[in-house]
């Protein structure tokens, strides 16, 4: 039987069973994917003009050190090294479609955004390191929780059949509609938890991210910063940021889709050519030949959204629900994930802060 079982292998589970074995406790983590980070994702990019690569972030890019202590210090501890987010030269402003972008200088939107050397998913990997291989198991899907009194019942689905797993406290390091969606509670729990749940928006579930990369970075060459701010309906990407490495080779420009999930669906095979068309419009004739564009939408992947979350809240949610904050089940159930934070929820400093919590409450 197991002390701790942690259900989810992205920042804030991995963070927690880092912790957890360093304080010798007989843990695991399951993880529903065939790969570890959740939403974070970085994927390499390889330039065959100028036979060197770069990892794209494709979920969260950016660190505020400087205000985020606990992803601060964590970035100290795995040894990784951070840069500053270009931000320098003219930014451009599109009211609408059918007027030309205005420039501006923008010294306040990434004044104190960092992103990691390597790409993002430089945080999973290194606490991956610390971690034994034979407490992760991956494609490890849950379908069902049950309250035996002195320990919890876990099955899953994993290699085409369900396994069956014993432990004294789980841990749900993932996202709480997720959670109430996909899950079978065999224990009566609290109404007010499920609707908690259930109204607690999974971030970045409902966006989608593009990245275009090109030989060099002809804007910075122009003057400009690589920013672009597209608020009007139905702008294809509502704002655009230079997303280079710090070599600035292979060079890329990356934005947050403006069209809403159910628009991306039924033009799905144009997105390619309607992002490098917006792109042209922007920064001129240099932006219509990309040597690749990759399109990541969240609202697609089944182990992040729900139906529910393809509607994104019109602003940041108010995360950090009281009812996710408690244990459950007689001190055998936690909740933990970014969205369970109460200060920096939807942050990667908010997956943190939720562990760290949960981490107090098991130790007790």
């Amino acid at each position: 039987m197991l002390d701790i079982a942690i259900i989810g292998a992205g920042l804030s589970g991995l963070s927690l069973a880092d912790r957890l074995f360093e304080d010798k406790r007989n843990i695991t983590v399951f993880e529903a994917r065939n790969r570890c980070g959740g939403r974070i994702l970085s994927r390499s990019i390889t330039s065959d003009s100028t036979d060197s690569s770069f990892m794209a972030d494709l979920g969260p890019a950016w660190l505020w050190p400087g205000h985020q202590p606990r992803i601060a210090a964590l970035v100290k501890r795995l040894g990784l090294k951070l840069f500053r987010q270009w931000n320098t030269g003219h930014s451009l402003y599109q009211a609408n479609a059918g007027t030309a972008p205005t420039m501006f200088i923008d010294g306040q939107t990434h004044e104190t955004s960092w992103r990691i050397r390597g790409g993002c998913h430089q945080l999973i990997a290194g606490l991956v390191q610390r971690i034994p291989d034979s407490i992760l198991h991956t494609q490890h899907r849950l379908l069902h929780l049950a309250d035996r009194d002195s320990y919890i019942e876990l099955v899953f689905a994993a290699g085409g059949s369900h396994v069956t797993y014993q432990s004294k406290q789980v841990v749900l390091a993932m996202p709480p509609r997720l959670l109430a969606d996909n899950i079978i509670f065999e224990a009566a729990s609290a109404p007010e938890l499920m609707q908690a749940m259930r109204d607690t928006p999974t971030w970045m579930a409902g966006h989608a991210k593009a990245m275009l990369v090109y030989p060099d970075a002809f804007w910075r060459r122009r003057g400009f910063s690589g920013n672009a701010f597209m608020p009007y309906p139905g702008a294809v990407l509502a704002d655009v940021y230079d997303a280079c490495s710090e070599q600035s080779e292979p060079a890329a420009l990356s934005g947050f889709f403006g069209l809403p999930a159910f628009t991306r669906e039924h033009c799905r095979d144009n997105l390619e050519a309607l992002t490098v068309q917006q792109m042209t419009r922007l920064f001129g004739a240099e932006a219509a030949n990309p040597l690749h564009v990759i399109i990541q939408d969240w609202s697609m992947e089944a182990f992040t959204a729900t139906g529910q979350d393809r509607t994104p809240p019109a602003e940041h949610p108010r995360y950090g629900h009281p009812w996710l904050q408690l244990d459950h089940w007689r001190d055998k159930l936690y909740f933990c994930g970014t969205e369970t934070a109460q200060t920096s929820g939807g942050y990667l400093e908010g997956a943190l802060e939720a562990g760290d919590r949960v981490f107090t409450a098991l130790t007790l």
